[in-house]
């Protein structure tokens, strides 16, 4: 049975218990939690640029768990960094790879229909289309 959907939350009605941080406290909170920081300075240019909460995730597989979210023995910023690097460039290496695939698969696409149809337009000319419906979006995401 399908619950009848909520009322929206009108604008500025979330109350939050935890107060934002400066780069600073949340530098020493990291600190506190056990995390090694040998230069604060330095891990606070970081949160500054990449942001406490995208580089959060990257601290789980060095906390002890739950709730208190403490840090395992010898866990130190730079761990939590180099983790956060290796995963930007794993990311950049799949994308790298999936965009060189999508040109492949495009590139010989086109040159098959290109050909057999010998028209250069094939795209444009329904009847190549079994399914008609998905000729008008197909020509509008070409464009």
């Amino acid at each position: 049975m399908r619950r009848p959907p909520r009322e929206p939350r009108p604008r500025g009605t979330l109350h939050y218990d935890k107060s934002a941080l400066g780069l600073d406290e949340l530098v020493d909170r990291l600190s506190e939690r056990g995390l090694l920081i040998p230069d604060p300075d330095r891990a606070s240019r970081y949160l500054r640029h990449i942001g406490y909460f995208r580089l959060s995730p990257y601290t789980i597989p060095f906390q002890q768990g739950q709730p208190d979210h403490l840090f395992r023995d010898g866990a130190a910023f730079d761990d939590v960094l180099d983790l956060y690097i290796f995963d930007r460039a794993l990311r950049l290496l799949v994308m790298d790879a999936l965009e060189r695939v999508e040109v492949a698969v495009r590139a010989a696409l086109t040159d098959h229909m290109a050909t057999t149809y010998t028209d250069p337009h094939w795209y444009v000319d329904p009847s190549h289309f079994r399914d008609l419906r998905r000729h008008v979006p197909f020509t509008i995401s070409v464009r």
